[in-house]
């Protein structure tokens, strides 16, 4: 169950990133994020009526909290990166070190990934040496900003990393509830970012209903990966959660026509096999 619950948050993920780096190419992506988070908040709170579950203690809210600060800083920087470099490049660099590092935290407090789970973390860490060393030749309809693309993708991923270790230590019995502390941790401090960077928080006509799918599809996918946190290990449900490379490199490829050159494919090829090998 874990492993079927983090491969589909894993493909929603995916198109969610994709949407939120369509909306961040005609907006700053301090607004898509804020926006799109509201709109998942909503979503959340809609779900929280429903199954009405009593609230938890205020441990479950902070951990929740401290999650949500951390996903939201990777949220941020996850759409900038993708505003201003390749999806099909990003996204997998994010994944990789997202899914390796949980993993690697799980092994040294006692887990028992094996040697497959081993080399998955090697994989993932060469993977993001080779896709970030490499320079990227500037040709027509390739984003500038690569290089600052790929430090804002890494901080992505740590930040994700972050996000699911936090994550993974609440209670299964306080249902959605992390979830709702997560967003009283990511809603106020994006806030604050885009206030201190002087961005307004309006959002065009045309971009509005990407934004909107990013952040009603971002909060799908946190519920899911949540129900998967709390059933299985975290070194399976992180690193199956970070194969939404997949999609975004998918729609990235056949909705915006993207070309990877051939070191930048063998790069994503290790980043995808590295979160499979980790989970096995």
């Amino acid at each position: 169950m874990t492993a079927l619950l983090a491969t589909t948050a894993a493909a929603v993920f995916g198109c969610s990133d994709f949407l939120g780096g369509l909306a961040s190419r005609r907006e700053s992506a301090s607004s898509v994020s804020f926006i799109s988070q509201l709109f998942g908040f909503v979503v959340l709170l809609v779900a929280l009526a429903v199954l009405r579950v009593s609230m938890p203690g205020l441990s479950e809210i902070a951990l929740g909290a401290l999650a949500g600060a951390s996903g939201g800083a990777g949220v941020l920087m996850l759409y900038a990166a993708l505003a201003t470099g390749r999806m099909g490049v990003v996204a997998p660099i994010t994944a990789a070190l997202a899914g390796a590092i949980p993993a690697a935290f799980d092994l040294a407090t006692g887990a028992n990934l094996g040697m497959t789970g081993l080399a998955g973390v090697v994989l993932a860490l060469t993977a993001v040496v080779i896709v970030s060393v490499m320079p990227t030749p500037h040709q027509e309809g390739h984003p500038a900003h690569s290089g600052r693309a790929i430090l804002l993708a890494i901080g992505a991923g740590l930040a994700f990393a972050g996000f699911f270790g936090v994550l993974s230590f609440t209670d299964p019995e306080a249902g959605l509830w992390p979830l709702f502390g997560a967003r009283l941790g990511s809603i106020p401090l994006l806030a604050v970012l885009g206030l201190a960077r002087g961005a307004g928080f309006r959002i065009s006509r045309e971009a509005l209903p990407a934004t909107i799918g990013a952040g009603v599809l971002d909060m799908v996918a946190n519920v899911v990966v949540l129900l998967a946190l709390q059933r299985g290990p975290l070194a399976v449900a992180a690193v199956l959660s970070s194969l939404y490379p997949v999609s975004t490199v998918l729609l990235a490829r056949y909705v915006l026509g993207e070309r990877l050159h051939a070191w930048q494919c063998a790069g994503v090829v290790l980043a995808l096999g590295a979160v499979v090998l980790t989970a096995l």
